[in-house]
């Protein structure tokens, strides 16, 4: 069964050597890393109850969202998410674009490093790209994130952690904690740290990924940000 790699957001990517399945609500479900893997090109098509980011919510209304990614030889991945959403009180479109490495130290451990650019179609002002590295052990993995001017913001670093349980041949529970540390006083929101929980329940029947969960913002820092919803669910098709 594959785990949780968040925020991956739909925003941080992985790779086939850590090949995700997009989640509903931008969860990442990641399976252990897979040798000599070749080029190939996969898609998600999903269905959200709530649209969230690391605790944020993007859009109080259900969201479609489709995600592709292509695996090249070597490690090699890039890919695309795309989700609709609301900011500054107004519906638009969010676009993400990454690309990166990942690559197995060893039977149980693997590595992977890339760069995201997330991009608003009608604010461009708060567009921002973030790097990563991260390692996966058995079913955990740990990312480290870079963004030198976050929604337009200063400097932040992020980190995640995130690990999956099996509870049946189809069924798992994936597991996020997280945690944006800005680095600047004039970060745009606030110079306090903020921290994110999330739990999910996931059932695959093949093609299809059910799941549900709770999630909360926690230190929010006195931002003002419009808080996820505690529950969520989604379905998500693969082709």
């Amino acid at each position: 069964m594959p785990i949780d790699d968040h925020d991956r957001q739909p925003s941080f990517p992985a790779p086939a050597a850590l090949k995700p399945v997009a989640g509903a609500f931008a969860l990442l479900l990641v399976a252990l890393a897979a040798p000599g893997a070749v080029a190939q090109t996969s898609a998600d098509l999903s269905v959200v109850s709530e649209y969230a980011i690391r605790g944020v919510s993007q859009g109080r209304n259900p969201a479609e969202q489709l995600r592709v990614d292509h695996d090249f030889d070597g490690g090699w991945y890039a890919g695309t998410f795309a989700s609709p959403i609301e900011l500054y009180g107004r519906g638009q479109g969010l676009l993400i674009v990454y690309g990166g490495r990942a690559l197995p130290l060893t039977t149980r451990l693997s590595w992977d490093a890339g760069v995201t650019r997330t991009i608003y179609l009608r604010n461009h002002e708060v567009d921002y790209h973030e790097f990563y590295a991260g390692l996966t052990y058995d079913r955990v993995n740990a990312r480290v994130s870079y963004s030198p001017a976050y929604y337009g913001g200063g400097r932040t670093v992020y980190l995640d952690l995130n690990g999956g349980i099996p509870l049946g041949e189809r069924v798992a529970l994936a597991l996020h904690a997280g945690l944006l540390h800005p680095l600047d006083t004039d970060y745009r929101w606030s110079d306090r740290d903020r921290a994110d929980l999330r739990a999910t329940l996931a059932y695959d029947t093949g093609d299809w990924r059910l799941q549900a969960g709770v999630q909360t913002l926690v230190h929010s820092g006195g931002t003002g940000l419009p808080r996820a919803r505690a529950l969520f669910a989604g379905a998500s098709l693969r082709f």
